[in-house]
């Protein structure tokens, strides 16, 4: 029977982890917010330098940031943003969740909509429940640039992004993660909304540099962070007074790579940090597709695929199904279909990138016998 990568041989596979989970049908907002203000309401759900925002803080201001954006928002129910976070903005957001809006972020968001990186700061708060209804899961939420074009995400894409890497990585409980990414990648809204869905506190950084990102880690000890290798790799270089204060606290540094990447780079966050060096890749069109898992990788592999990530060896001309043994395959076309892919380019009517319903990537990659994936060059 021919195997895909996603069909994995059981004794490889790391223990416990589902290679399937569902995703519930329901809003950013109820999922992310709403049923930990019933459960924990006074759970930190943003930390910043300067204090704390519990669960029920938060759902408070976003319910006032929807008051005030219901009255500014147009007929085409749109918003833009830049990339940039803050508990501002991460408030605006989820207001814009709530509300439905389609929110474009990052350079590429033009057109109409309400600025929400130009609002006054979001301190108000409101108990007006009403004003944050649970938007439809199929509603679009998100456009964030993309290799084709302006990729666009719904709720249900985006929850499934953060629910399956939840489902993949099963995180030590009662951990704030470290969001250093910025909101217009995919790596930042999963940063965002995968701690959200998990009911902990989001650590938002004073500053974007490497001594920035070192000195969050030991005063605020999160469980986990996702950020470039780049990044983390240069905090070794350039801050290491504060990388030595910061070892022994992470459960696991998830590394995003742009595809090839250095395996040495990778081993001295590990050191540096002493802790799992667990690199991820991904595109803003499909979210996360391979990461390392902490039971099961190799510094020189990428990982394998995640959590819902029905991944295709397949040929790179056309973007057929190879059939046959991936390790027998030199090399093939990653192809990857799953919850997390984006409903579609906006202002593309075209769907030349999906064969089958997979989204042709253009990565080239290989396996070894284990499943361990590796990009290859271009």
């Amino acid at each position: 029977m021919p195997k895909t990568i996603a069909i994995t041989p059981s004794w490889y596979w790391p223990e416990s982890v589902d290679r399937v989970v569902g995703i519930p049908p329901f809003g950013i907002h109820e999922i992310c917010m709403q049923r930990h203000v019933r459960d924990k309401p006074d759970a930190p759900a943003l930390i910043t330098d300067d204090g704390t925002v519990t669960y029920a803080e938060l759902a408070r201001r976003v319910n006032a940031a929807c008051e005030h954006l219901a009255e500014q928002v147009s007929a085409s129910k749109s918003a833009v943003m830049d990339g940039t976070h803050s508990v501002d903005t991460v408030i605006y957001l989820l207001a814009a969740f709530s509300l439905g809006l389609c929110t474009r972020i990052g350079a590429e968001a033009e057109g109409g909509g309400v600025n929400l990186s130009a609002l006054p700061p979001a301190t108000g708060e409101s108990d007006n429940t009403a004003m944050a209804e649970t938007a439809n899961v199929l509603d679009m939420a998100v456009a964030i640039k993309g290799s084709g074009g302006v990729a666009g995400h719904t709720h249900r894409s985006l929850l499934a992004g953060a629910i399956s890497m939840a489902a993949f990585l099963q995180p030590e409980p009662d951990r704030p993660w470290l969001l250093t990414c910025s909101l217009d990648r995919w790596e930042g809204l999963l940063s965002l909304l995968l701690p959200l869905y998990l009911g902990e506190a989001v650590v938002l950084p004073g500053g974007t540099d490497s001594e920035a990102f070192a000195a969050a880690i030991e005063r605020h000890r999160p469980g986990y962070a996702i950020t470039d290798l780049s990044v983390a790799s240069n905090a070794t270089r350039e801050a290491k007074r504060s990388v030595k204060r910061a070892r022994d606290i992470l459960q696991g540094m998830l590394l995003s790579t742009g595809g090839v990447f250095d395996p040495g780079d990778r081993q001295r966050v590990g050191k540096s940090f002493r802790c799992p060096a667990l690199t991820i890749y991904g595109l803003a069109e499909t979210g996360a597709i391979f990461a390392s898992h902490p039971q099961w990788y190799m510094d020189e592999s990428i990982g394998i695929p995640v959590t819902n990530a029905h991944v295709v060896p397949s040929d790179p001309r056309n973007g057929a199904p190879i059939q046959t043994l991936w390790e027998l395959v030199e090399s093939a076309e990653v192809t990857v279909k799953g919850p997390s892919l984006m409903r579609g380019y906006e202002n593309r009517n075209d769907t030349d990138y999906l064969v089958d319903g997979r989204y042709r990537t253009g990565v080239i990659a290989s396996s070894d016998a284990n499943g361990m994936i590796y990009i290859l060059p271009d």
